[in-house]
């Protein structure tokens, strides 16, 4: 303060002070507060660090008090919320300062290069160290008052009740764990009736339908799949089929997700009857089981329209539905309906044994039985409960005590009336979780019921919200997918069987446990819930079910300044006429942002003002460009614009977004979309992982080349176009083959490539495709429209490929697999110069599927040249091919099991 003085002066100051007719002590005293202010803004970064230790003494606070889970003083749960809230508000505000003095470190660094400061809107000036000085005097003062309550309720650390000892870190197998099919217990009964109906010969039925109906985690699903999976029901059918449907699911929608179930491809088709009529073909002449689990619409139209599209199959198929309600299975089933009931005692006894004593000796299992029962008789018939609590005690290595009190905490909440009638089993699973694993799953109550989501997306999220950070060495991905397979291992989700991407959901009675532990920091709006939370200030996530019908109302989200996620569920395509640009100058807070699978054609300028953004989804827009705003928002992460056909450009200055980790450009690889270039200086996001599509320039193009490529850590999939405009030595420079966590190649050239018969032109692709050498570790490599007589020697080295493309390579005349040991996918399409089948085929003991489409001069060999161990053919477009299976290959065809060969005539 000194210092300031004497920068300041006292005398012009005093002069002031005596023509204003104010005391020269008055005048001192006003003088020592402007100093004193004036010295904070000098020093606000050493003030925020003073703020950095408190949040850490708070998070210890809060941990703490976790650990004694009932806690039945209203005013110390009100405490511990103010609390909460605080730690929020002081985040944000480092978070702040932490981004305008990273921001600023690297402006200073350009600086000498660029007149143009890169980050206008977000340096330090006088004014801004003014207003973060403004709120940390407000947090402090908050800071002081919560203190005071805390004296006032005796709130000390560690003075509540501890819990056991946390779980040990679970070893790498985990995941496999996780995902394991396991050996379900119970239900054989229920299981043997509906396997006798499933196999009957129902002579005259026209599709007869069995249900299954019971409350929500009762094990419905489960038994589906062991009758599913039961050996007698797949050899009676040739096709067995499974979808789950979401519970606002229409005819449509459910047509669409049998057909991909059936075809194992994405559909896109919108017509109701195309889609009838489509599945109509795909059924034809097979006996197929139809599995459709949770089956929620209780009107004769949904099941009426839905059927007539499943009636083509053989005599004897079937369908199986599960349902919550006893009026859907009452109207839908025609042959058999089993009402599921509670499991009994001894049941759950034998779940939770499985896993809890699994590898423990007889004499423990001995001694832990009586109380282990007990824990089992109040999972109140719930398998999923009994799994849950048997993952819990496996935790205390057998300890008897902790046994004991897990017992009787179940006890104490089966007393309580506040829990909205949750299991205790489940609330004992949640309450022993460690405390970052519970913001993990309390996160979840934003996700609607039956919402099925993709593992990326949910670990993307919790990283974005600062809830999962790295540990060490390992990626911060890394340490949030451990933590995402912890709670699937306890059973907070379960695996959906959705199509191409593997997704999940939070089963129903999970959900309404984490709605219920986050129901003061997460918020649902939807069309009938126009109520104001009473304490719109905790409010940190925001979800939006929009309406089908209705205009959506943002303004109900105004009043919620503090959200840190903001995510749109719309029923139909959203207008973007409701995404106004004042949403993004109120919610300054937000660190994730949803607007996918709306028809948003125009994000605002405003978005520039997010600052703390880490995650922005626009995948299935309408978007064609992003504003220059956007690269503004230096701590975006994840930039999801999969799905958006219609985007032509990114922002120029992509650059300055130095810590982006996943720039997500997937597209359906056979649509043709408007993208044009990539900007330059994608080389500079040295954290970049995920890069889905690149579009080659040329060197003098003004443009990202591909030789930015070369020290990116590209992971899973990267798609290359045009590489008509690449050379030689930039190919090389890429260094394909360092990404060895690159799993899934394209490499294209333009569709008219092939149509220039230069010979110049067909050596240099050949030259560009031996130099973009990929790594050992590949799963999964298309090539197409390339214009080369050969494939590169490398393809030979590919020792991890799984799935092989060649598509549109019209003058490719001869290649060899045969070093390709761990091949099951091979796909050929539009090679006119291919005369014969690849070198070694035949000898390939993985190929499972083969698929030949339109190469008419290939040409047969012998009559052994189909691998013994395919299970599925596919020709179509291929004369001579067709004639050899019509006639030499006959016999060797029939022994196919799914052989779908198209004759020309």
């Amino acid at each position: 303060m000194d210092r300031l003085k004497d920068l300041l002066g006292n005398r012009p100051l005093k002069g002031i002070f005596t023509a204003l007719g104010l005391p020269e002590k008055i005048g001192g005293a006003v003088l020592d507060v402007l100093c004193s202010r004036g010295a904070r803004l000098w020093n606000v970064e050493e003030e925020a660090d003073k703020l950095r230790r408190t949040k850490e003494r708070i998070r210890a606070l809060l941990e703490d008090a976790e650990q004694r889970r009932f806690i039945d003083h209203d005013s110390v749960k009100l405490w511990l919320r103010e609390l909460r809230a605080a730690a929020y508000d002081v985040d944000s505000l480092l978070d702040r300062l932490g981004t305008i003095t990273a921001a600023s470190r690297l402006a200073a660094a350009e600086q000498s290069r660029k007149r143009k400061r890169p980050w206008p809107s977000i340096e330090l000036s006088p004014w801004r160290r003014w207003e973060l000085d403004e709120k940390i005097a407000q947090i402090n003062e908050r800071l002081d008052n919560i203190n005071r309550d805390r004296k006032r309720y005796r709130l000390q650390a560690g003075d509540g009740r501890r819990t056991a000892a946390q779980p040990t870190q679970r070893p790498r197998f985990l995941e496999a764990a996780a995902h394991r099919n396991e050996r379900p217990i119970g239900r054989n009964e229920e299981k043997e009736q509906i396997v006798r109906a499933l196999v009957s010969d129902n002579a005259g039925m026209d599709l007869p339908v069995v249900s299954i109906w019971g409350t929500a985690g009762i094990g419905k699903t489960a038994l589906a799949r062991l009758v599913h999976d039961d050996l007698e029901v797949e050899n009676f059918f040739t096709d067995r089929i499974w979808v789950w449907l979401p519970d606002t699911c229409d005819v449509r929608t459910a047509t669409k997700m049998i057909i991909e179930a059936v075809t194992s491809k994405k559909c896109e088709l919108l017509s109701l009857d195309i889609l009838q009529q489509r599945l109509h073909n795909h059924l034809r002449k097979r006996r197929f089981l139809l599995v459709i689990d949770n089956l929620w619409a209780d009107g004769f139209q949904f099941w009426e329209f839905l059927r007539p599209s499943l009636t083509a199959g053989e005599k004897g198929s079937k369908v199986l539905i599960t349902t919550q309600h006893e009026r859907v299975s009452r109207m839908n089933s025609t042959i058999l309906s089993i009402p599921l009931k509670p499991m009994e005692d001894e049941e759950c006894w034998q779940i939770l044994k499985v896993y809890a004593l699994s590898g423990r000796s007889s004499r423990d299992q001995h001694d832990l039985e009586s109380i282990g029962r007990s824990i089992a008789a109040n999972c109140q018939g719930s398998p999923l409960a009994a799994k849950s609590l048997g993952v819990l005690l496996s935790d205390t290595h057998g300890d008897r005590e902790q046994w004991k009190n897990i017992l009787s905490e179940m006890r104490i909440l089966e007393d309580d009336k506040s829990t909205n009638n949750i299991l205790p089993s489940l609330q004992i699973s949640y309450q022993h979780l460690p405390y970052h694993l519970k913001q993990c799953f309390a996160f979840c109550s934003v996700l609607p019921l039956g919402v099925e989501f993709e593992k990326d997306e949910l670990v993307r999220l919790w990283i974005a919200d600062g809830l999962v950070k790295s540990s060490g060495r390992r990626r911060v991905e890394m340490e949030a997918g451990r933590c995402f397979d912890e709670l699937l291992w306890r059973s907070f989700f379960e695996t959906s069987d959705t199509f191409p991407i593997r997704k999940f959901r939070v089963p129903s009675l999970m959900l309404e446990l984490a709605q219920l532990v986050s129901k003061h920091e997460s918020l649902t709006l939807g069309p009938d819930n126009s109520h104001i939370a009473d304490h719109p200030e905790w409010i940190r996530y925001a979800t939006i079910l929009c309406p089908k019908d209705k205009p959506l109302a943002f303004d109900k989200i105004y009043h919620y300044e503090n959200s840190r996620l903001l995510k749109l569920f719309p029923k139909t395509k959203l207008p973007s006429n409701q995404v106004p640009p004042e949403l993004f100058s109120k919610l300054t807070c937000l660190r994730a942002l949803d607007l996918s699978y709306t028809e948003l054609d125009l994000l605002p300028d405003s978005i520039g003002f997010c600052i703390h953004l880490r995650y922005l989804n626009l995948r299935n827009t309408l978007i064609k460009t992003l504003p220059e705003t956007v690269c503004n928002l230096f701590n975006l992460q994840t930039l999801d614009l999969r799905d958006c056909f219609w985007l032509m450009d990114l922002p120029e200055g992509m650059s300055r977004l130095v810590n982006m980790r996943h720039l997500c450009l997937h597209l359906d690889w056979d649509r043709v979309t408007a993208f044009r270039s990539m900007p330059s200086g994608i080389d500079k996001l040295l954290s970049l992982q995920t890069l889905s599509r690149f579009v080659t320039v040329s060197k003098d193009g003004g443009k990202c080349n591909i030789t930015e490529l070369k020290n990116l850590k590209i992971r899973g999939e990267l798609c290359i176009l045009n590489l008509e405009a690449a050379t030689h030595s930039g190919a090389r420079e890429a260094n394909l083959s360092g990404k060895e966590y690159l799993h899934k190649l394209m490499l294209k050239w333009s569709d008219n490539t092939c149509k220039d018969e230069q010979q110049l032109d067909i050596e240099n692709s050949e030259r560009v495709l031996e130099a973009l050498c990929a790594h050992s570790s590949l799963k999964h490599l298309r090539v197409d429209n390339y214009p080369g007589r050969k494939l590169p020697s490398w393809v030979e080295k590919l020792s991890s490929l799984d799935t092989l493309e060649i598509f549109s390579c019209p003058r490719l005349t001869q290649f060899s697999v045969e070093a390709l040991r761990s091949l099951r996918n091979f796909r050929i399409r539009k090679c006119a110069d291919l005369a014969v089948l690849p070198r070694g085929l035949c000898s390939l003991e993985s190929l499972d599927c083969l698929e030949i489409h339109g190469t008419s001069n290939l040409r047969i060999s012998a009559v052994d040249i189909l691998p013994r161990n395919i299970s599925q053919l596919t020709v179509s477009g291929c004369n001579a091919l067709e004639e050899w299976c019509r006639q030499e290959g006959a016999e060797r065809v029939q022994q196919i099991h799914d052989p779908r060969i198209q004759f020309s005539n």
